[in-house]
């Protein structure tokens, strides 16, 4: 029987997603209760984490900065991500949505989404499944072959810093903007 909190994130998430973003939550939701398996972590928390982190990415420009304003929500380098990288709102917004609408206080689940797009120093290992599940899902079309499964499912700590690699590179090579923290970012899992 699905809980009550899973049952209001499923209707959430079909009323405010388009059909291709629904498929790729259910995506990335199936690769993180298998990496939270491997890594006996909470599968609770990494699903409802995986539900919600890309509950807002429908939003338009427009609508997203409407929202943090409202919201009054916090970001660092707001100017320059709405310029550079409004792509990445999503995940300030959703974490907002995870505890405004859903009422989730847990800060593992919070951070989870909040950091699933460029990540941050000192991420919880809920978080890197996050961040590696929502790179390496199934449905997702690029080449997966930077990271074998045997590392996927048994180095957590390697898997994140390969897709971090991989993310870091994709954006270089589309001469696209890095997010400003990206370098302490990469420097601090390197060192």
């Amino acid at each position: 029987m699905i809980k009550n909190i899973e049952k209001q994130i499923f209707e959430y998430l079909s009323l405010h997603l388009k059909t291709e973003r629904y498929n790729h939550i259910l995506a990335v939701n199936d690769l993180a209760i298998k990496l939270a398996k491997a890594y006996k972590l909470d599968i609770y928390k990494v699903s409802i984490s995986a539900l919600l982190h890309d509950c807002a990415k429908n939003m338009s420009l427009e609508e997203n900065i409407k929202y943090v304003k409202d919201n009054k929500i916090k970001i660092k380098y707001f100017d320059f991500i709405i310029k550079y990288l409004p792509q990445v709102l999503h995940s300030y917004i959703g974490a907002d949505i995870a505890e405004k609408n859903f009422k989730i206080k847990d800060k593992e689940i919070i951070n989870s989404i909040k950091n699933h797009t460029v990540g941050r120093i000192k991420m919880s290992d809920y978080e890197k499944v996050i961040f590696i599940a929502d790179s390496l899902s199934l449905d997702r079309k690029f080449k997966k072959s930077f990271v074998s499964k045997k590392v996927m499912f048994s180095n957590l700590d390697e898997t994140f810093k390969l897709v971090l690699q991989n993310k870091i590179n994709y954006v270089i090579s589309a001469f696209r903007v890095l997010h400003p923290d990206i370098i302490k970012i990469w420097n601090y899992y390197n060192k």
